[in-house]
C-alpha cells in the first residue's frame, strides 16, 4: 500500500509557473484545472481536493427547472474542458482547450498529467477500460450532514490528507450557500429553499430534507449511481406522517429525471421490501435511468408484484431481477472476511457490477477480455496440429489462461498506479471507512475493495468448440487442415455444416454440462491472481453495446458468424438458437457456474407484452430456483422497433434494455438497434 503522506512535487517544468497556470486557467474558466495548478507544492490528494473546491465555488449553476429538487439539470457547464470524472478523476478535452486559445504551456502541463495513468484496455476491445463506479454512503450523510463529517476529519485525520478534505467540504458548503442565493433571485419555493439552508450541511429529519440531501450528494458524487433508495429514505418516509406514497413518488419522479438526464446508473431495491420499494417501481416509469435492481427473495408480495408486472408491460426494462439468496451465498463465498451486515449493502453500479454501497471501491469494469478473438487466433495457428479434440480444447484453455493472466497483471500495474497518481477526494469523503484510515479511496481507503473483469465470447466460444469437435474429430467432414481456410472463404457445404450442429440454448444436457465445464475453467482463472494490493478479482459478463465493437476484430468464427459480426449477447445464446422457449433457454444458462462470474452474469430476454402477466414472474422465479443470478426483460414488439427506425421522431420515447442499463432506442447505433431487434421474443410459456 502507498502511504499517503507521501508529498509528490510540481517537477522541473512546473516549478515557478503555478501562479500562471492557475491565473491562465482561472481566466479561461477552467476553474477544476486552476484549482489543481494552484498549489503544486502540496500532494496531489490536497491538489485534486483543490481543484474541486475552486470548481464549487466557481463554476456556473445549473439551472433551475422550477420542481421541487436542486440541484436538477446537467451536472457541469458544456464549457468545461477538463472536468471531474468518477473513474479517471478528470477528463479532458483537448480540442476545447485550444479552442480558449489556451497557452502551449497550460495545455502541456495538462497532456503531462493525462500520460502519468492510461487505462488498461489493449486488443480485446470489450468494455472495460478502469471504469470505477461507485455509491456514496448516503445514508451517513442523511444522518450526519458534512458538519458532522467536518467534524470527524478534524479529529481523525492530519497533514495534507485533513487538509484536502477539509477543503472538499469547505467547497461543498460554498456550493450549497450559491445554490441557495440562486434560488432565492429565482423566488422559488420557499420550502426548497429552507431545506437547502440545512441539507446536506446538517442532517435530515423529514423525508423531502432527507431526499433533497440525497439528491446533492447524488450530484456532487458526479450523477454516478442513487444506491439504496427505498431502504436508505424509508426511515425518513416512515417517520413522516406528511408524506404519503403520492408525494413520495412524486418526489422521487423528479430525482429520477435528475438521473436520466446525467445518464445515470443503478439503485437496488429490496430486499426488505417497502411502501418506497412500489413507490420507485412506479416513479420510474418511462424513464430509461435509474437501472432498477429488484433483490428477489422468494415470491414477491401482490403489491410489489403488480408494480413489477406493470413496470415491465410499460416498456422501460425496469426492475432487472437479482436472485438474493445466490448473490449471497457467492459474496460470502468469495470474500469470506466481509460480515454479512456489510454484504446486504449489494448494489450493483454502473450496468449492474457488483458492489457495496458506500463501503466498496470496485473496478467496475477494470478490463474486458475477448475470449473469442483468443480462440480464433489459437485456431488459425494451431487447429491444423491437432490431433484430437481433447489436445486442442486442451491447449486452447492454457493459452486463455495466459492471456487472461496476462490482463490482471496489467490491470494490478494500472491500480497501482492510479493509487499514487489519481486519488478521488469526493469518493474518499463519502465512502467508508476512508477518514477513519486516513486513506485516499484509490489507495487503501475503502472498506472493501475488488476488480471486476469482463469475460466477452463465452457462449460464441461454446458453441464454435461444439462445432469443431463435432465436424472435424467425430464426423470428420471437414479436415482440420481446411478448415480455417473454407470457414474465412464462407464456403457453403461448411456453413451448412454448422447449422446443424448442437446448440446451446435449448436445454441440451450434453451440450449444457460441457459449457458449464468449460466456462468453469474460463472463471476459475480468477482465483489464480490478485492485484498487488492483495485484492481479489471477480469475473463479469456485461457486455451492453461492446459486443457489437468487440466482434469488429474478430475473423469468421466456427459458430456461424461472419467476420466482424457482433459477438454473443453476454450470456444470453445467440439470437435465434434459443428455438425450444424461454423455460428451455433459461435453464441453459442456469446450468453455467454462474456464481463464479459473481461480478454480473447478464441475462437478456425478451417477452411478449401479452406473455408477461401470466409467464414473466413464474419465469424468474424458476430460473432463480435453477442457479439464476440475474434476469432483464425486454417487452418492445419488434413491428415498434422497425418502425422506429424508419420514422424515428414517432417513438422518441422508445427504451429498450441493453445489458445492465435501459437506453432510448434511438440513440443506439445502427448495428446495436439491429442486434436488439434480433433477439428472440418468447410467447406465453
Amino acid at each position: 500500500m502507498i502511504k499517503s503522506s507521501i508529498i509528490f512535487g510540481c517537477g522541473g517544468f512546473l516549478c515557478g509557473m503555478e501562479n500562471k497556470l492557475y491565473d491562465e486557467l482561472f481566466g479561461a474558466g477552467e476553474y477544476f484545472a486552476a484549482g489543481f495548478f494552484k498549489s503544486p507544492d502540496r500532494s496531489r490528494f490536497y491538489r485534486f481536493s483543490q481543484a474541486y473546491r475552486c470548481l464549487f465555488e466557481n463554476m456556473k449553476l445549473p439551472q433551475y427547472d422550477g420542481g421541487p429538487l436542486y440541484p436538477c439539470g446537467y451536472r457541469y457547464p458544456e464549457t468545461l474542458a477538463v472536468m471531474p470524472d468518477y473513474s479517471y478523476t478528470f477528463g479532458v478535452n483537448f480540442a476545447m482547450l485550444r479552442k480558449k486559445g489556451l497557452s502551449e504551456n497550460v495545455v502541456n502541463a495538462i497532456g503531462e498529467e493525462c500520460v502519468l495513468l492510461s487505462a488498461p484496455g489493449g486488443i480485446h476491445t470489450v468494455a472495460g477500460a478502469g471504469y470505477t463506479h461507485s455509491i456514496p454512503y448516503y445514508e451517513r450523510v442523511l444522518a450526519e450532514g458534512f458538519e458532522g463529517y467536518k467534524k470527524r476529519i478534524e479529529v481523525g485525520c492530519h497533514g495534507d490528507f485533513a487538509d484536502g478534505l477539509l477543503e472538499l467540504v469547505s467547497g461543498i458548503e460554498t456550493l450549497v450557500s450559491r445554490a441557495v442565493a440562486m434560488l432565492e433571485r429565482e423566488n422559488a419555493d420557499p420550502r426548497l429553499v429552507n431545506a437547502l439552508k440545512k441539507v446536506p450541511m446538517n442532517r435530515a429529519e423529514s423525508f423531502y430534507e432527507a431526499l433533497l440531501c440525497w439528491n446533492f450528494v447524488f450530484y456532487i458524487d458526479g450523477c454516478d449511481n442513487p444506491g439504496r433508495l427505498d431502504s436508505g429514505l424509508f426511515p425518513y418516509y416512515e417517520a413522516d406522517t406528511s408524506v404519503g406514497a403520492e408525494d413520495a413518488e412524486a418526489l422521487l419522479r423528479a430525482f429520477f429525471v435528475n438521473v436520466d438526464v446525467n445518464n445515470g446508473w443503478s439503485s437496488a431495491l429490496g430486499p426488505d421490501y417497502n411502501e418506497l420499494t412500489v413507490c420507485a417501481l412506479r416513479a420510474v416509469k418511462g424513464i430509461r435511468r435509474p437501472s432498477m435492481e429488484l433483490r428477489v427473495c422468494g415470491r414477491l408480495p401482490e403489491e410489489l408484484a403488480d408494480a413489477v408486472i406493470d413496470g415491465i408491460r410499460s416498456g422501460s426494462g425496469n426492475p432487472t431481477f437479482f436472485n438474493e439468496e445466490l448473490y449471497m451465498k457467492a459474496l460470502a463465498d468469495r470474500f469470506p472476511e466481509i460480515p454479512q451486515s456489510d454484504l446486504l449493502r449489494l448494489n450493483g453500479g454502473g450496468c449492474t457490477e457488483t458492489m457495496l454501497a458506500g463501503i466498496s471501491n470496485v473496478g467496475s469494469l477494470d478490463a474486458g477480455i475477448n475470449l473469442l478473438y483468443i480462440l480464433y487466433d489459437f485456431m488459425r495457428e494451431k487447429l491444423r496440429d491437432c490431433r484430437t479434440f481433447e489436445e486442442f480444447y486442451g491447449l486452447f484453455v492454457e493459452r486463455a489462461r495466459k492471456e487472461t493472466l496476462a490482463v490482471l497483471d496489467d490491470v494490478s500495474r494500472w491500480r497501482a498506479m492510479r493509487a499514487i497518481y489519481r486519488p478521488q477526494p469526493i469518493r474518499t469523503l463519502l465512502t467508508d471507512d476512508c477518514i477513519e484510515r486516513g486513506l485516499d479511496f484509490n489507495n487503501g481507503g475503502a472498506r472493501h475493495s475488488w476488480s471486476i473483469i469482463n469475460i466477452a465470447g463465452v457462449v460464441n466460444c461454446i458453441e464454435s468448440l461444439i462445432a469443431i469437435r463435432k465436424i472435424i474429430y467425430e464426423d470428420k467432414s471437414c479436415r482440420s487442415d481446411e478448415f480455417v481456410r473454407r470457414l474465412e472463404d464462407g464456403d457453403a457445404v461448411l456453413s451448412g455444416l454448422i447449422k446443424k450442429c448442437p446448440h446451446y440454448g435449448v436445454d441440451d444436457k450434453t451440450i449444457d454440462n460441457f459449457a458449464a465445464g468449460f466456462v468453469g475453467k474460463i472463471w476459475s482463472f480468477a482465483d489464480l491472481r490478485r492485484t498487488d494490493s492483495g485484492e481479489k478479482f471477480v469475473f463479469s459478463s456485461i457486455q451492453f453495446d461492446s459486443f457489437v465493437r468487440a466482434g469488429k476484430c474478430v475473423g469468421a468464427t466456427p459458430d456461424g458468424r461472419r467476420a466482424c459480426e457482433p459477438l454473443a449477447d453476454s450470456l444470453s445464446p445467440i439470437f435465434g438458437r434459443d428455438s425450444k422457449g424461454a423455460t428451455a433457454m433459461l435453464s441453459s444458462v442456469a446450468g453455467l457456474p454462474l456464481a463464479m462470474a459473481l461480478g454480473t452474469p447478464v441475462v437478456n430476454m425478451r417477452l411478449a407484452k401479452n406473455a408477461v402477466s401470466e409467464s414473466l414472474l413464474p419465469l424468474v422465479y424458476g430460473f432463480f430456483k435453477k442457479g439464476g443470478m440475474q434476469l432483464q426483460v425486454n417487452v418492445i414488439s419488434k413491428d415498434d422497433m422497425l418502425d422506429a427506425l424508419v420514422h424515428p421522431e414517432n417513438h422518441e420515447n422508445l427504451i429498450v434494455r441493453v445489458a445492465g442499463y435501459s437506453e432510448y432506442f434511438n440513440r443506439l447505433s445502427p448495428e446495436h438497434k439491429m442486434q436488439i431487434i434480433a433477439r428472440t421474443e418468447f410467447d406465453i410459456m
